[in-house]
């Protein structure tokens, strides 16, 4: 007897010292995570990227890294996620462009969102905000119109390149206002906005966060933002419906997390909930308004549901302006 309950003792010394690492092996994460930004590094969604990534890895008790993959319209970074192994530990810190523009305006991407993604969360969402250069005498979208009448040879409105949310905006506004306002591209929002400071464009499609400075400096002026509400950070400029422009609700990219389909449901599940903590604390939504986002941190099925239904509306919004080359 007291053998057997000698070798019995032992047996559950040795599980019990194994247990916990067998758990820990089983445990999510028990190694670092990857955000994969497919933008470039110092821009704002790795700006943006990099707050969330700290914020999680303390949450998580694992280090989640931030790597850049930019390139063709963030559709590089977004399809190596999207053939990336579902376990949890790669994962894609994207704005909507490459989930909701692309497969709108792109015959083949290598990718198809529905199929090899799944939607982790919506962080936040930023409107679009049309500027005019402050010298002009444009404080409305009325009077952009007006000006554009006036001086057909002389308007013309920037983008941060051909094929842009910023584009389709612009020619939205041309077919609403009956204007034909010429369209000039440009390689990013910084190079917009610094010709139209300059007084080389009558009016520029562009961020908060990035005319952030040339407004406080009076060089450019905001007068209409997309949503369907007032932005926190404009509460003086009114959105375009309250102007009499309608449709322009979709044009707010958000940012979002994605993981690879078929990652396990618990882990989406998991990551979602810390992100949702992390977008609503004080500290980052103070520093989200600061970016002129508007945090959101929804539920992984909050988010899939969002995605898809922002995905049709892409879908009917191209078909108006069919006439624009994106490839």
């Amino acid at each position: 007897m007291r053998r057997t309950l000698l070798k019995a003792s032992v047996a559950a010394a040795v599980l019990a010292t194994l247990a916990p690492a067998s758990w820990s092996q089983d445990r999510y994460p028990n190694r670092p995570v990857r955000f994969v930004v497919p933008a470039a590094a110092g821009g704002p969604s790795d700006v943006v990227a990099r707050i969330v990534a700290d914020k999680l890895g303390q949450a998580l008790g694992q280090s989640v890294v931030v790597e850049n993959k930019p390139g063709n319209a963030q559709i590089m970074g977004t399809a190596f996620v999207a053939q990336a192994n579902p376990d949890g530990y790669t994962l894609l810190f994207t704005t909507s462009t490459p989930i909701v523009m692309v497969p709108a305006t792109i015959k083949k991407p290598p990718y198809d969102v529905l199929r090899d993604l799944t939607t982790v969360s919506h962080l936040g969402i930023t409107p679009l905000v049309v500027y005019s250069n402050a010298a002009l005498p444009i404080n409305n979208i009325k009077q952009l119109a007006d000006y554009a009448r006036s001086k057909p040879d002389a308007s013309n409105y920037g983008s941060y390149g051909a094929g842009s949310s910023a584009h389709v905006l612009g020619e939205m506004l041309n077919k609403q206002l009956g204007t034909k306002i010429v369209h000039i591209p440009f390689k990013g929002v910084a190079p917009e906005l610094q010709a139209l400071a300059a007084g080389e464009l009558t009016y520029g499609v562009a961020d908060i966060g990035t005319a952030k400075a040339l407004v406080a400096a009076g060089k450019i002026r905001p007068i209409a933002v997309t949503g369907t509400q007032r932005a926190p950070a404009l509460p003086d400029v009114a959105t375009f419906a309250e102007q009499g422009i309608t449709g322009m609700e979709p044009f707010s990219p958000w940012w979002g997390l994605f993981a690879p389909a078929k990652t396990p449901s618990a882990i989406v599940d998991q990551v979602a909930a810390e992100v949702a903590k992390i977008v609503k604390s004080p500290e980052v939504r103070e520093r989200f308004l600061g970016f002129g986002i508007d945090p959101t941190g929804t539920t992984a099925a909050q988010g899939n549901e969002m995605t898809r239904a922002d995905m049709a509306k892409w879908q009917s919004i191209i078909k108006d302006v069919s006439y624009i080359n994106f490839e």
